[in-house]
């Protein structure tokens, strides 16, 4: 597996923005109310948490597209598939892109 990529979709600040998370990140930068873009060079995961809106889930969807399509000429001889992945489903192939994977916190109430 070559290193993987992870892209936080967001529209926190009134407008929609893609930002890519640096590269060592971990479980913890899966924020609950946006959406996460795992790029793991062969699969694009769309990772959604519990709190994300209609309109990111939306948008983050274009962007994914978009993504796939611009690695697709960039890379043509290993053309990516999207896959979802909601928060607390997460597959193996997913999680072993992260270091000490683990079940997921619940804040103090």
């Amino acid at each position: 597996m070559k290193s993987a990529r992870l892209f936080r979709c967001s529209n926190e600040k009134g407008f929609f923005a893609v930002s890519e998370k640096c590269s060592d990140f971990c479980q913890d930068d899966l924020a609950d109310d946006d959406i996460m873009l795992l790029d793991n060079g062969q699969e694009v995961y769309m990772w959604v948490g519990t709190q994300t809106s209609q309109v990111e889930i939306k948008l983050s969807l274009k962007a994914c597209q978009v993504y796939i399509q611009h690695m697709r000429s960039k890379e043509s001889e290993t053309p990516r598939k999207l896959r979802l992945v909601r928060k607390g489903n997460e597959p193996h192939c997913f999680t072993r892109c992260f270091h000490g994977w683990g079940a997921f916190k619940t804040p103090p109430a």
